[in-house]
């Protein structure tokens, strides 16, 4: 399929026109005219008669008003009929005139129903309430129930079925069943979903073996601008899990959906007042294996329905979580010789101390009218300060570490040794406010909503001190090294004397100080208006009633991003050692002491540094650029304009949900150019000159989508579904910027220089999903499919060789972001769960909760340009997986639950990914991967009464490795390892009002 794309202004360069494209890459025509007529509202068969449908609507509450999710209102003598969602409301559609019996059944519940009379056109409300079915004695069984804030995996599995898209949801009970730190954290225990890790706990959010940026987020619907500086998506580490009602992946998009999501779009659900007032408080406190760290969290949420009727739902809670986590962490510097030969020669020995506190509220306000109009505000905000203490001993060799070589051992020359403290002070926030309502009008609804949302992420003094070896022997100690494992290479002192002038603190000088001061920040205001018209339905010779619903919508979104850097870096003009600001920090089994050789010993102490520093700012020199700090500052913003219609239509037993979306985007952004004066010779002449240079660009999309779903029998559907997403540069990768140090060991590192790429084109890509699923009573689920994805002009960080205009960093290796080639994703997706309650006796409360994804990819990457310069600049071209594409992602649970006793093991495991591309070899400076994560997490749940309940977590069972490496799996030289240690939590919550229960 050929690309077409009409320019209507020259290339973008510096300070160029605004470009505009339309493009329609890769659209079938005939797919595009299907949707078109389908949208319509006109099925494709022989049209004998219409008339206007009617539709039953209403809720389903039991006797304490809370509302029952997963419960059956069927149409008596027909196939007609609809479930329950997590707020117990249904909407059964496409009636003719008559009068019908409708029976409401709930597993637990005693049956019920009722006899509606319907004129055509006619929308009839009728809510039922269920009553308990009578209870009976069992030995050794004791049954009990509660009303809890609507977040159980019944009202979950509810909505899953219910969906015209293939959506995987996470209830709130089973988020907190476990101990998740954090929302990222409880997202990747869902099928085919994995999380990037750093420093100990999830971030991002990887959908389907996708990177994060090809994923969306939102909360209570509405988009999330990104997080961090460089990024588009949003951190979820910053969100406590306690504050959330459930979590929703749409692994498909319909048409009223963002269409940004090539991965899948992540929907944060707040809690939702439900029932009678009632609510919880509860607290936790644990203790890690490493260092002895503890942790601590409370939470406290109160909320329900008010009035007559219940019409006002209020809902308010917040909770705090503090995690003083540690890390032992060790990252490796790798040599090699003309030969080939690799020999370690950095060893980097980090200690963590982390002292991180997690802040969230979240509250609800709605209205129910009488006649079915609704209103609500819905809203969360989230901090979360990200502080710790690092402490650094870094043995780096010089000189021909490789002359004396022997295969893997070796003595290396010239080692030069660094002692360093260093204080991290991020602060996090993100929040999000969504008001809005809907109204019928006659058989038809209006809906509407606005939202506003945002992040901030703020460094201040970020504060490093470094101390270098000036002792006798100032060019360095030899050392011995054996790298014969590649994970844990290890290095010795050649005596007792050189051992003991590397760890006397006199002998350590401060070399510099740096303060990193930084602030991100994003904005997101939109809102969205949606008219669901409910069309006359089709009555044909060959078919049975049918109708449809047609949505028409639009949606607008105007985001924006900025970036200010403000990086200092202070050299003495004396000397200040060591021994004058010694701290008593010290970790005798760091780096597990199995492995000889790892000792971290004297370091700073940080804030004795600090104060000196700060005492003596008159004895240092300012080496803080001005120029650097600006051309890593940018600003940017994005409008999105959308209009999409979207039918769905049912025929029997298949619904079929088409829709065509439209969107205009409109980019700016600004960043910053250094030049430097010079002569005819080259020379400098003058300082380096910042200025700023906008861009522009705008492009219009269609993104059409084409889902069915087969009801096989009333507990399986059959799903397949074609849509199609994109994904959108990052601001900061389309600002022409350049960051990077100037020095002499800089010049030839590739992650030292990053520079932006104002020609970047949007990722596109075709979804094609086909999925079975049978579900199991309410709280069960069997499913298993495929899935593709063929993205277009993906995006990955090329590396290249700078050439200006910065002349400073002219001939530097560096890393630029550009569009490669074709990417294809290739999936399997099984999941699993299910309560064995066919087993006897008190097996009966065992279940199993599986899930597992494998997914093969291919992506066409441009080598390096450094390696195609010496191939008279033609580019090589290679495959390579897509970044973040793990083959394997798997989760695998035991539960047990009977009476008063709630037991989850879980083991997570995630497959070596790409992190960032190198040239592709079995060596050093192969690509960079992510290893192997597996871990193992368990809890149990002890109700002591029905208002009070007792957990005792376990975290990281195995103590799980976390990394990354250079080369290629089986090749693997590690550059960072990191341990955390085992973690064991110890809660109490107690429900208060309304018989709410503990959970």
């Amino acid at each position: 399929m050929q690309t077409m794309r009409i320019p209507t202004s020259p290339p973008l360069c510096e300070g160029a026109a605004p470009r505009h494209t339309f493009s329609f890459r890769g659209l079938p025509a005939a797919l595009l005219l299907f949707a078109l007529v389908m949208v319509s509202g006109v099925a494709p068969s022989t049209t004998l008669a219409q008339q206007p449908t009617a539709a039953i609507r209403g809720t389903i509450t039991d006797s304490a008003n809370a509302p029952l999710a997963a419960a059956s209102v069927h149409v008596a003598g027909s196939r007609e009929g609809a479930m329950t969602n997590e707020r117990g409301a249904y909407v059964v559609e496409m009636l003719s005139a008559g009068a019908y019996v409708v029976v409401v059944r709930r597993v637990g519940f005693a049956p019920d129903s009722f006899v509606a009379q319907l004129r055509a056109g006619e929308i009839l409300t009728h809510d039922v309430v269920l009553r308990r079915a009578r209870v009976q004695q069992l030995a050794a069984v004791v049954v009990s129930a509660s009303p809890r804030l609507n977040e159980t995996r019944e009202q979950a599995l509810a909505r899953q079925r219910s969906a015209s898209n293939i959506v995987s949801v996470l209830s709130g009970d089973d988020i907190r069943a476990l101990p998740n730190a954090n929302v990222a954290e409880a997202i990747a225990r869902m099928p085919g979903i994995s999380t990037e890790r750093d420093e100990g706990e999830g971030k991002f959010v990887q959908i389907r073996g996708t990177e994060p940026r090809l994923s969306n987020v939102t909360i209570n619907g509405a988009h999330v601008p990104g997080s961090e500086s460089g990024s588009r998506i949003a951190k979820l580490d910053a969100i406590p899990t306690d504050i959330i009602g459930a979590i929703e992946v749409s692994k498909t998009l319909t048409a009223d959906m963002d269409a940004d999501a090539i991965g899948g779009s992540v929907n944060l659900v707040t809690k939702t007042p439900e029932g009678a007032p009632r609510g919880y408080v509860a607290t936790q406190y644990g203790q890690a294996s490493l260092l002895s760290r503890s942790q601590s969290q409370g939470s406290l949420m109160y909320g329900g329905r008010y009035g007559t009727n219940g019409r006002l739902g209020a809902l308010l809670g917040g909770t705090y979580d503090r995690n003083n986590r540690a890390i032992n962490d060790l990252e490796l510097g790798w040599n090699t010789a003309d030969d080939g030969r690799v020999t370690p020669g950095e060893w980097d020995q980090r200690d963590y101390l982390y002292d991180r506190t997690r802040y969230g509220l979240g509250g609800d306000l709605d209205y129910r009218f009488n006649g079915g109009s609704t209103v609500f505000i819905k809203s969360l905000w989230s901090k979360f300060n990200n502080f710790g203490t690092r402490y650094r001993y870094d043995v780096a060799l010089g000189g021909d570490s490789s002359q004396a070589a022997t295969g893997a051992t070796g003595i290396g020359t010239g080692a030069q040794f660094v002692r360093e403290s260093q204080y991290r002070t991020p602060v996090e926030q993100l929040w999000g406010l969504t008001a809005g309502g809907s109204t019928p009008i006659g058989a038809h609804a209006l809906s509407y909503s606005a939202n506003y949302a945002g992040t901030r992420q703020s460094v201040t003094d970020y504060r490093t001190s470094s101390f270098e070896y000036d002792g006798p022997n100032g060019d360095g100690l030899p050392i011995r090294y054996d790298g014969s494992s590649r994970n844990a290479p290890t290095y010795q002192y050649l005596s007792p004397s050189d051992a003991s002038l590397a760890t006397n603190p006199a002998n350590f000088g401060l070399r510099n100080y740096t303060a990193t001061n930084g602030l991100a920040t994003g904005r997101d205001v939109g809102g969205a208006v949606d008219l669901l018209l409910r069309l006359p339905g089709v009555r044909s010779s060959d078919a049975a009633d049918s109708g449809s619903t047609l949505k028409l919508g639009v949606k607008y979104r105007d985001e924006s991003k900025s970036y200010v850097n403000g990086n200092g870096t202070y050299v003495p003009m004396g000397d200040m050692m060591l021994s004058q600001v010694v701290g008593d920090f010290s970790d005798p089994n760091f780096y597990r002491s199995q492995h000889a050789g790892f000792a971290m010993g004297p370091v700073p102490n940080n804030d004795a540094a600090n104060a000196w520093e700060n005492a003596n700012r008159a004895r240092f020199i300012d080496k803080s650029s001005a120029t650097k700090n600006a051309l890593a500052s940018y600003s940017g913003g994005e409008r999105v304009t959308a209009a999409y219609a979207m039918n769905t239509l049912v025929r029997g037993a298949l619904r079929v949900n088409l829709g065509l979306r439209l969107e205009h985007t409109a980019v700016s952004y600004d960043g910053n150019v250094a030049t430097t004066p010079g002569d005819s010779l080259g020379k400098a002449t003058g300082p380096a000159v910042v200025r700023s240079v906008p861009g522009t660009k705008s492009y219009l999309d269609l993104f059409p989508s084409v889902q069915l779903r087969l009801a096989a029998s009333p507990q399986t559907n059959l799903r397949f579904a074609v849509t199609r997403g994109i994904a959108r540069a990052n601001y900061a990768d389309l600002a022409p910027h350049v960051s990077g140090e100037v020095c002499s060991s800089c010049q030839r590192k590739f992650s030292n220089l990053s520079a932006g790429n104002p020609d970047l084109l949007p990722q596109h890509a075709w979804n094609v999903d086909l999925l079975a699923e049978h579900f199991i009573g309410t709280s069960g689920v069997l499913s298993g499919g495929v899935f593709y994805k063929a993205i277009s002009d993906f995006i990955y960080r090329r590396q290249f060789v700078y050439n200006g205009p910065a002349t400073e960093f002219t001939g530097y290796l560096g890393t630029h972001p550009e569009n490669g080639g074709d990417g294809h994703l290739l999936g399997t997706e099984v999941s699993y769960t299910q309560r064995l309650s066919i087993l006897p006796g008190a097996l009966s409360g065992l279940g199993v909760d599986l899930n597992w994804t494998h997914v093969d990819s291919r992506a066409a990457l441009l080598a390096d340009t450094a390696k195609s310069a010496a191939t008279m600049g033609h580019p090589v071209t290679r495959n390579a997986p897509l970044a973040r594409q793990a083959k394997n992602i798997a989760n695998a649970g035991l539960t047990y639950d009977a009476g008063p006793v709630s037991m989850r093991a879980a083991w997570q495991y995630q497959g070596a990914s790409i992190y960032s591309y190198g040239d592709g070899s079995a060596t050093p400076s192969g690509d960079n991967w992510f290893f192997p994560h597996s871990q193992i997490d368990a809890a149990l749940t002890l109700s002591l009464r029905s208002d009070v309940a007792v957990q005792l977590q376990a975290l990281n069972l195995n103590d799980a490795v976390f990394g990354f490496y250079n080369g290629v799996p089986g090749t693997e030289y590690a550059n960072q390892r990191e341990y955390y240690g085992r973690s064991v939590i110890l809660g109490v919550r107690y429900g208060f009002g309304g018989g709410a229960g503990t959970r």
